[in-house]
């Protein structure tokens, strides 16, 4: 008898745990306050039962009471989440620039730090990371306890599960064990880390009228792709789905074999022409505005990433690139004449689009991966037994 009574207690215990998920699932879903009544049929869970999840959230205080504004008759009481009780950090570790967010679990924006630097931050990354993090999560007044997850957006290919990261010279040697050492004591939850152009891939997703399939670009000192099909992002067996930039191809300018990415970096394109002297707004703006010149020079400066990313729509059939990264800032001119370079590379027809968070693409990605593992934790912490 003993052993069913406890049995039973364990039971009742689980049920009352996934209960209390499918409740915060919900008022997740629902965006704006939500009414117990509104819950209930959300959950298809009975309104005392909701009531008293939401009465013990309420105890923990990771859910708050919205009193009704008016008096006449009986306006119901609703319910939302503290978002603000919790946090998660997303971080961009490129080669130049690294940058930190910190934002509540709908994503929005508590607290920035940006680093730049003329030169590769190489090995000093992980200190720069960990510094600045730390410093956002002072200005924004949270504790580690605070901080349900972090998703840091790396260069490489991120191999899984051994957490290796292939990087190319000049931009470090860390792993993500590395990663993770150095942020988890600011961090309560998991410390993740991903590859940049998946994440950029993935910030690409959110953006509206994007389809099910597309190639994502992230074009600027260096160079990635991040493949969507079917609305998943494919990373291939060992991680190295999309990883253009380390292709190697005639540099045009100089005539000898190099790394894609080197060939293709941003500030290179006006050294592929006769205009080296501009910089590569001012080169694009002048192919926007008509000039013989300056088009030809930008076509040939961006003539062997289309010939990398041709074979790559037609062979998956995808329809739609997305360009992220510092060049997204370059407009219309760019997207003309990347799309006059993939068709005479044999990519006909294909929709070229730049990403309205331009060089921020990324940490967008990384703070929406960082939310879901946010939300995640706290799923884990409704178990009794858990930490709250």
């Amino acid at each position: 008898m003993t052993v069913d009574m406890a049995e039973h207690a364990r039971g009742t215990g689980r049920l009352r745990v996934l209960n209390t998920r499918h409740v915060l699932a919900a008022m997740r879903r629902a965006h704006d306050p939500v009414r117990i009544s509104e819950l209930a049929q959300m959950t298809a869970l009975t309104r005392p039962t909701v009531s008293h999840i939401v009465a013990a959230l309420e105890s923990r205080g990771w859910v708050r009471r919205l009193e009704p504004a008016g008096k006449a008759g009986r306006p119901a009481v609703r319910y939302s989440v503290s978002l603000d009780r919790f946090a998660v950090v997303g971080a961009d570790a490129g080669a130049h620039r690294a940058v930190v967010e910190v934002a509540t679990l709908d994503g929005v924006r508590r607290a920035r730090r940006e680093h730049r630097r003329p030169i590769q931050l190489g090995e000093d990354m992980l200190t720069v990371l960990s510094s600045m993090m730390g410093e956002a999560l002072a200005e924004a007044g949270l504790a580690r306890e605070a901080v349900l997850a972090a998703t840091v957006a790396s260069p490489g290919i991120v191999e899984e599960p051994s957490g290796g990261i292939e990087l190319r010279p000049g931009l470090g040697a860390w792993t993500a064990a590395e990663v993770i050492a150095a942020l988890a004591p600011l961090v309560s939850g998991r410390v993740a880390v991903e590859n940049d152009a998946n994440l950029a891939a993935r910030a690409m997703r959110t953006m509206a009228h994007m389809p099910e399939d597309f190639l994502s670009l992230q074009w600027g000192q260096r160079l990635g792709a991040g493949i969507v099909l079917d609305g998943q992002i494919f990373r291939g067996r060992h991680g190295g789905a999309g990883e253009l930039g380390a292709l190697l191809v005639q540099d045009p300018a100089t005539g000898t074999m190099r790394h894609l990415e080197e060939v293709v970096r941003s500030d290179r394109l006006p050294l592929h022409g006769e205009l080296a002297e501009l910089r590569t707004e001012a080169l694009i703006s002048r192919a926007g505005a008509g000039d013989p010149v300056a088009q030809r020079a930008l076509a040939q400066g961006i003539d062997p990433l289309a010939a990398a990313v041709a074979p790559l729509c037609v062979g998956l059939d995808l329809r739609t690139v997305a360009i992220s990264g510092g060049i997204a800032r370059s407009g219309p001119a760019l997207v003309a004449a990347f799309q006059e370079r993939l068709a005479a590379h044999g990519a006909i027809g294909i929709d070229c689009r730049l990403s309205s968070f331009r060089e921020d693409t990324v940490l967008r990605g990384a703070v929406g991966t960082a939310v879901d593992s946010g939300w995640e934790t706290l799923m884990v912490a409704c178990d009794p037994d858990a930490a709250g």
